[in-house]
């Protein structure tokens, strides 16, 4: 057989083959349909970036394990298994697509169980994935003549093969049915499938139909291109018997999806994908305000030494207990001194004395909690509005941001001297969420204005590339004290309880709506 196409090219000493391409190019743009539709899901993306790390090697170990069992007789070596001829690598000549779908399967299981993530929204992501792998992946069968049916008969049908692929399908002396093509299209069918009714279907959709539909419909593909390809003359690699196992596990896929589809209507959950994706749509956060000390600047022992410092002064015969300290983290200095002192005179005083204590020691006595700097770029990156509401003193607040520089990721900063009364009342929540409307609202205008003189061409291919300012429909507060958690409930918003804290048992107190015990848990909850 002669090869009309090339099956790779080199660079230097290096040896790339067309089938290696395609299987990576078909690799990435399925990893691209599971992050958007996770998205989509609520799946946070970093956990299926690792999924996809992990799950895609392991299938295509295990796609090559697969070739090789059936195929056992014909390699002589554990070098010839791993790809090496001589010494030499010379590639996996033989991956068998269906091992590959087996491995990636029982990998993702684990990975669910042991990240508590569910499996039924995960393996609707891996269906069309799949699909959109092998689109790209036969067009390598391409390139290396692999995948190919009996000789075309017609000759009306010869022209159409090869006015569309040349002579590469000229294979032993005659034009063949081009298999791999076919494949393809069949594959490009069930993505657009699958995405029609992922869009449109609101009450048949389930969670994980789109797997066992996935097996269904690839199930039915394979054995009609197996049909074709092994009516060729070319003998089958992979037999159990008698029987092409291609064929065997397409008939196990096309009836393993037939029955999980009825069997899960009476036993598994019955959930609604479009369910799903509106309830995630509708508590997806666009708006993240947070508490700058305990929840975002770590400024716990500064805190508490300049309240030691201060006490030394003016209540010397007071020891401060580690129950006194924590109670004195969230309330503003007025209202913990006033538990001391009645005299107004002497409050002053002890908070100027604490500030001035405070403000010398501040910037090398705090620091950002783990994960706060990347976890606030990325959030901002990705369009959120983000805000600052804290019990210190707006310009104190300033200089902790602009001191790890992360300042300008902030539409804005509320310290209590800005507000009426500090938390737990939502005075200084509300007054974030109406500056963030009101700011979106002036760069949505300034947007319009600035394209409204442009012809309907050039609108088009701005509005394009424009990056729409989010709506402030879900706001979250982000705090460390029972006052913040209040203050988020006082203004009808969302709470996140931070739980690195020394007592973080006071979070079941507070009733918020959810935790994180790490900052950067924000990205699960925003699903990015």
């Amino acid at each position: 057989m002669v090869l009309a196409l090339p099956t790779g090219f080199n660079i230097g000493s290096l040896h790339i083959q067309f089938y290696a391409i395609f299987i990576l190019i078909g690799s990435i743009l399925g990893a691209v349909s599971v992050i958007r539709e996770g998205r989509r899901l609520g799946l946070a993306s970093g956990k299926l970036y690792l999924a996809i790390v992990i799950a895609l090697p392991l299938a295509i170990v295990g796609a090559r394990l697969w070739y090789v069992l059936f195929n056992i007789s014909s390699f002589h070596s554990f070098g010839e298994v791993l790809g090496f001829t001589n010494g030499q690598f010379t590639g996996l000549a033989g991956l068998a697509i269906q091992g590959g779908i087996i491995a990636a399967g029982v990998t993702v299981l684990i990975y669910c169980i042991k990240r508590k993530i569910s499996i039924y929204k995960m393996i609707d992501l891996l269906g069309p994935a799949i699909l959109i792998g092998q689109i790209f992946g036969r067009w390598g069968n391409f390139f290396n003549q692999e995948l190919y049916g009996p000789k075309i008969q017609t000759e009306w049908y010869q022209n159409v093969v090869h006015g569309l692929f040349g002579d590469q399908m000229y294979i032993s002396g005659a034009y063949r049915h081009p298999v791999f093509f076919y494949e393809s299209m069949l594959c490009l069918i069930g993505v657009i499938f699958f995405l029609i009714i992922r869009r449109k279907s609101k009450k048949l959709l389930e969670s994980g139909d789109m797997m066992f539909l996935y097996l269904l419909w690839y199930g039915i593909v394979r054995v009609i291109t197996e049909s074709l390809r092994l009516n060729s003359g070319v003998s089958e690699p992979l037999m159990m018997g008698p029987i092409p196992v291609s064929i065997a596990i397409s008939v196990l896929f096309i009836v393993g999806g037939i029955t999980a589809l009825i069997v899960k209507r009476f036993k598994g959950p019955r959930i609604k994908y479009y369910d799903i994706v509106t309830e995630v749509e509708e508590n997806r956060p666009d708006t993240l305000i947070f508490d700058l000390d305990g929840t975002i600047l770590d400024s716990r022992n500064l805190i508490y030494q300049s309240f030691t410092y201060t006490f030394a002064k003016y209540r010397p015969d007071k020891v401060l207990t580690e129950e006194e300290l924590e109670s004195f983290y969230g309330p503003t200095l007025y209202q913990t001194f006033s538990r001391f002192s009645d005299d107004e005179n002497e409050i002053e005083e002890m908070v100027k004395y604490y500030r001035e204590f405070n403000v010398a020691n501040h910037d090398e006595m705090v620091k950002l909690f783990p994960q706060v700097k990347d976890t606030i770029k990325v959030l901002k990156r990705k369009g959120y509005h983000i805000a600052l509401v804290t019990s210190k003193k707006n310009d104190l607040a300033k200089r902790a941001l602009e001191l790890f520089r992360i300042d300008d990721c902030f539409d804005i900063v509320v310290g209590f001297n800005e507000i009426k009364n500090p938390k737990p009342a939502p005075d200084g929540i509300l007054y974030a969420i109406d500056y963030i409307k009101n700011l979106v609202e002036i760069k949505n205008n300034e947007y319009l204005k600035s394209i409204e003189n442009d012809n309907k061409f050039i609108k088009f291919f701005k509005n394009l590339f424009h990056k729409k300012e989010k709506e402030v429909k879900n706001v979250y507060y982000v705090g460390d004290t029972l006052s913040d958690m209040q203050a988020a409930k006082n203004a009808n918003i969302h709470s996140i309880g931070v739980l690195y804290i020394p007592h973080p048992e006071i979070m079941l107190e507070a009733d918020c709506d959810n935790v994180i015990n790490k900052f950067g848990e924000l990205l699960d909850i925003c699903g990015e």
